[in-house]
C-alpha cells in the first residue's frame, strides 16, 4: 500500500528564492516563504520614517560610517532566510551587495503591526540574534512602547515607553551617544 500523499510547503534557498517571479512583499523564512500583507497602517510608516531620519541625521552629523536603511530592504541571515526589517542600521556597507544585505546588520528595528507582532516577537528576533545582530528594537504603537535587546551582550528587554529618552546601544561609546525619544519625533 502506498503511503498517502503529505502536502507540504516548498522549501527555498535564498539562491532559489530570488529566481522566482514574486510580485508582492515577502521574506523568507527557514526556507519557507511569507507574505507581507496588509501594508503598514500610516501611524507604522510615521514612526518609520522619522526614526529612520532621527539614526541619518546623527549619523551624518558625526561623519559616521553607518548607513541607515528603511523597509522594503532584505537582509540574507542565512542561505534560507531573508528579512525585511522595516528599519536597519549597518555598520559595515561592504556588507550590501546591491539586491541585499549579505549578514547581520548591527541594528534592526521592527514596528508591530497586528498582522506580525507574533512572528516580529517570536520567529525574526529568534532569527535576527542567531544570525548575529547587535541590537534588536522592537516597536510597538499600541501600546507606545520600545522593546530593546542587546544581542551582543545578551542583555534585555528593557522596556521604554514613548516619551522615553532609549539609548542606541550601538553609539554607546561615541562621544556624543545617541538616545531617541519616540514622543519628541511625532
Amino acid at each position: 500500500m502506498s503511503e498517502p500523499a503529505v502536502n507540504r510547503t516548498p522549501r527555498y534557498t535564498v539562491k532559489e528564492f530570488y529566481a522566482l517571479a514574486i510580485d508582492e512583499r515577502c521574506e523568507l523564512i527557514n526556507g519557507e516563504i511569507v507574505y507581507m500583507s496588509p501594508s503598514p497602517g500610516f501611524f507604522h510608516q510615521k514612526i518609520s520614517i522619522n526614526v529612520s531620519t532621527a539614526f541619518n541625521s546623527y549619523i551624518k552629523k558625526h561623519k559616521g560610517g553607518c548607513e541607515v536603511y528603511a523597509a522594503p530592504a532584505d537582509v540574507k541571515i542565512n542561505d534560507s532566510t531573508i528579512l525585511q526589517p522595516d528599519i536597519l542600521v549597518t555598520c559595515h556597507p561592504d556588507k550590501i551587495d546591491g539586491q541585499k544585505h549579505v549578514g547581520a546588520p548591527d541594528l534592526v528595528i521592527e514596528i508591530l503591526s497586528p498582522s506580525t507582532a507574533k512572528r516580529d516577537l517570536l520567529d525574526k528576533m529568534k532569527l535576527y540574534k542567531s544570525g548575529g545582530v547587535r541590537e534588536y528594537w522592537i516597536i510597538d504603537p499600541e501600546e507606545r512602547e520600545i522593546i530593546v535587546y542587546i544581542f551582543e551582550e545578551n542583555k534585555g528587554p528593557f522596556v521604554y515607553s514613548f516619551d522615553d529618552a532609549v539609548p542606541v546601544h550601538i553609539y554607546k561609546s561615541a562621544d556624543e551617544p545617541l538616545s531617541v525619544c519616540l514622543s519628541e519625533l511625532l
